[in-house]
């Protein structure tokens, strides 16, 4: 079977039912209203909720490298859900000659699945508390919000790597700079060496992990 036939199998795995729209917009509301009333609860703050915040966002851009460079392309026991839709359909449908989305539907490989935010907000709930009981509650407020927040700024990361080149987001200048580190990343003889990351390649840079250009980009 050849990687376009491939390609063809896997959207028609999509349900008819699916909208694209409905859940890139239903988990927007869901987590920033969340975020919203996360922030309400937050007492007078303060200089060291600031860099927590910063902190935090700096661990999880390494976790999102970690698991992206690990089981999202090496099959685990225990998240082989993870490398299956990642290696095995997304980066068979998309491909560095071919990135962009032909459909708002195509968002099911995009995006990851609904359920994914209630779960990463479940098992973050033992931590959650630990941080409130020990320290204070706004702390724990704040963790959760950071996780949200981080939640949303990978998948608007990820979804715009896949929108076309000349739309309105596509040509902002943010947007053409990370594109190009993902679409290396897409190249399937390399994609399991480098670009990792897939909002901001901070650790990327940090570990040395970012793709050169290839042949036919510099041709």
């Amino acid at each position: 079977m050849s990687i376009e036939e491939k390609r063809r199998e896997l959207l028609a795995e999509i349900p008819p039912w699916y909208s694209g729209y409905v859940h890139f917009v239903l988990i927007n509301v869901v987590a920033i209203l969340t975020i919203c009333l996360l922030l309400s609860e937050i007492g007078q703050g303060g200089p060291g909720l600031g860099l927590f915040f910063v902190g935090f966002f700096v661990f999880a851009n390494g976790f999102e490298w970690w698991i992206h460079r690990g089981p999202m392309h090496h099959p685990t026991r225990f998240l082989r859900l993870l490398y299956q839709r990642h290696t095995l359909k997304h980066h068979v449908i998309y491909t560095e000659q071919r990135m962009v989305i032909r459909d708002a539907s195509e968002l099911y490989y995009i995006l990851f699945p609904w359920w994914f935010l209630p779960a990463i907000l479940i098992a973050n709930l033992p931590v959650a508390l630990v941080l409130s009981r020990s320290f204070s509650p706004d702390l724990g407020y704040l963790f959760y919000t950071c996780i949200l927040a981080y939640y949303l700024v990978y998948e608007w990361f990820h979804t715009v790597h896949h929108v076309a080149p000349e739309s309105w987001i596509g040509r902002r200048a943010l947007v053409r700079w990370v594109r190009v580190h993902h679409r290396r990343h897409h190249d399937p003889a390399r994609m399991e060496r480098g670009n990792f990351n897939v909002s901001f390649p901070l650790w990327d840079y940090i570990l040395g992990s970012c793709l050169e250009p290839s042949s036919r980009e510099t041709a």
